[in-house]
């Protein structure tokens, strides 16, 4: 009983730390790196990422077509700018700002 009872002690002090570093804006560029990598690994990159969520965020219509049309033009936009688009220069300087 009393290994448990430390196991939880140090993971309450860990992530008392995490979350003192967190709100104290020390992690903001470990976290810039992770999103970073998240965002390769998608094949995408933070411009067309934004791209995406801003075109897919509302839709604007309850027809199913509609919604169709908007998340494929949302698709086709965000890939313009993303790895391996026609302008993927254009939304890597773009990325880099973000």
């Amino acid at each position: 009983m009393p290994s448990s009872t430390l196991i939880s002690v140090v993971f309450a002090v860990i992530t008392i730390a995490l979350v003192g570093a967190w709100v104290g804006g020390y992690l903001d560029r470990y976290q810039k790196i992770a999103q970073d990598h998240a965002l390769d690994a998608m094949g995408e990159n933070r411009a067309s990422y934004g791209l995406k969520s801003a075109l897919k965020g509302q839709q604007l219509s309850e027809d199913k077509d509609l919604s169709n049309l908007q998340n494929d033009t949302a698709d086709t936009v965000g890939g313009l700018v993303g790895k391996g688009g026609l302008g993927e220069g254009v939304g890597s300087a773009l990325s880099e700002g973000l």
